[in-house]
């Protein structure tokens, strides 16, 4: 009985989408009819100076409608493409490619809707005029199966024919859709050369991302050392150069310069050591992640649940990139959200490491206003991974990222 349930459900579910998606490409169709107009107005105003501008802006019009439709494609069929991350941008398509699928879709688009409309109309009213036909004046009468409905022998068929339209719908409209989708997958496809030239500029991207937390890191590590240890040192220095001119004076002053000075000397190792660790962490190298976010996660500053699924040891680098985004997250916690507790979970899974910070704070996080989420961004997408933050007003904040264990 349970799987007679779920497959009808798995039935009505596909037929739903795929008459949702008809409609949807009856908006595009119209859409594209739209920008094919006003794309032949513009060509015909080249000639007029005007009509430059006018042709560049209608020929961006068009990209963004043909990325939009394969965006709808993709969705409809489930392309993994679609899927590849909730932070990356669709790759728009040619402009050529574009216009071809316009003048394709301008027709086909049309068909899809009209096919679903037709079909959809023909179930609601096949099965609804039972309750309404006697109120229609006789010229009037309703007719979904070909034949006018005038009495009621006539009306008490009507459900007969909605199930035919059902079966019709069931049938007709996904592999409609279907071939719509498969269409415009294949018309707005990048070539292969595109392709390339897309992952060398992202290619590029990541190295400058790379550089820029490179950078940020250097930065991060000179401002500590400079604040803290440095200042430390300088202490050091000063007490004993006091410590030189009173000693033969006044000794009882010297000893006590001279516990300042160890005092000092002992701050500036224990900060030194601090920042040795927070580059790379003792316990990473000899016990793992697991161990070092376990370490972590006791020393925050809002209490800290940690989590850790199937999980392996993983290349160095991407265990200091995960370490440090569980710092900065937990970081964040403890400064901006006002959570009363956080949890950090870990797992491993197809060779991909996923890291899950969330807090129970008021949420609202922004990545713009140096918060530390740019960087974890930023260094996250060194490694070719993704990262997914959600925050909205009232939280939870949600910091998911996926980072590639083999690169």
């Amino acid at each position: 009985m349970a799987c007679v349930v779920e497959l009808r459900e798995g039935m009505l579910g596909g037929a739903r989408a795929a008459v949702l998606y008809c409609l949807r490409s009856g908006a595009g169709a119209l859409r594209s009819w739209l920008l094919l107009s006003a794309l032949i107005g513009a060509q015909a105003l080249v000639v007029v100076y005007v009509g430059l501008h006018l042709r560049q802006w209608v020929m961006v019009l068009v990209v963004r409608g043909a990325a939009r439709d394969l965006a709808l494609a993709r969705g409809y069929l489930q392309d993994p493409e679609q899927q590849r991350g909730e932070t990356e941008n669709p790759r728009s398509p040619d402009t050529w490619n574009s216009i071809r699928w316009m003048c394709v879709n301008s027709a086909l688009g049309l068909l899809c809707a009209v096919i679903a409309i037709i079909l959809g109309i023909g179930v609601l009213v096949s099965f609804t005029c039972l309750f309404w036909w006697w109120a229609l004046p006789a010229e009037m009468a309703v007719s979904p199966g070909g034949y006018p409905v005038n009495s009621w022998g006539v009306a008490l068929t009507t459900p007969l024919v909605g199930l035919v339209y059902l079966v019709l719908t069931w049938y007709f409209v996904p592999r409609t859709a279907s071939v719509h989708a498969h269409l415009a997958g294949r018309t707005l496809r990048r070539s292969g050369v595109d392709r390339l030239r897309d992952r060398l500029a992202e290619a590029n991207i990541l190295r400058q991302e790379a550089l820029e937390a490179h950078g940020m890191e250097l930065r991060r590590i000179e401002r500590d050392l400079h604040d803290g240890t440095q200042n430390r040192l300088v202490a050091v220095r000063m007490h004993l150069g006091l410590i030189e001119r009173v000693t033969a004076t006044d000794p009882d002053r010297a000893r006590e310069l001279m516990t300042r000075a160890k005092e000092a000397s002992e701050e500036a190792l224990r900060e030194l050591r601090a920042v040795v660790r927070s580059i790379y962490p003792p316990i990473l190298a000899d016990q793992g992640l697991a161990a070092a976010v376990s370490s972590l996660a006791s020393r925050s500053g809002v209490p800290c649940e940690v989590a850790v699924g199937k999980l392996s040891r993983l290349p160095a680098a991407v265990e200091s990139a995960a370490y440090f985004v569980v710092t900065e997250s937990l970081t964040n916690v403890a400064k901006h959200s006002g959570a009363t507790l956080a949890r950090v979970h870990l797992a491993e899974e197809a060779g991909t490491l996923t890291v899950t910070v969330t807090d129970d704070g008021g949420g609202g996080a922004d990545e713009h206003l140096g918060s530390g989420l740019s960087g974890i961004r930023h260094r996250v997408a060194a490694f070719d991974g993704r990262t997914r933050i959600s925050s909205p007003p009232g939280g939870p904040t949600v910091i998911e990222v996926r980072l590639p264990c083999a690169f």
